[in-house]
């Protein structure tokens, strides 16, 4: 979705420019994705989710730290992600 902005123009998949703005500024590529492998579904299956987003990896990392350390029901794993490359991994202590 395009809004209202100031500044800049959003160049249109046909090459067109127009005055609108990116809901989602390019700094969010800086942003570092948190996943966690969920384990309690019904049909056996493991499954990621993503539960949040760092604004950068040593954030992002003890956010990933905390979800498989947490006393009540821990994660048996967590990634970190930036742009979709894995930059780090947390796994819950044996």
């Amino acid at each position: 979705m395009d809004q209202r902005g100031t500044g800049g123009n959003v160049r249109t998949v046909e090459g067109r420019t127009h005055g609108h703005v990116r809901c989602t500024p390019p700094a969010a590529a800086e942003l570092f994705e948190i996943a966690v492998l969920d384990t309690t579904g019904d049909d056996g299956e493991a499954r990621w989710h993503t539960i949040g987003w760092g604004v950068d990896r040593g954030h992002a990392d003890s956010i990933a730290e905390a979800y498989v350390t947490r006393p009540l029901c821990p994660y048996d794993e967590a990634q970190v992600r930036q742009n979709g490359h894995l930059v780090n991994v947390h796994r819950r202590p044996a």
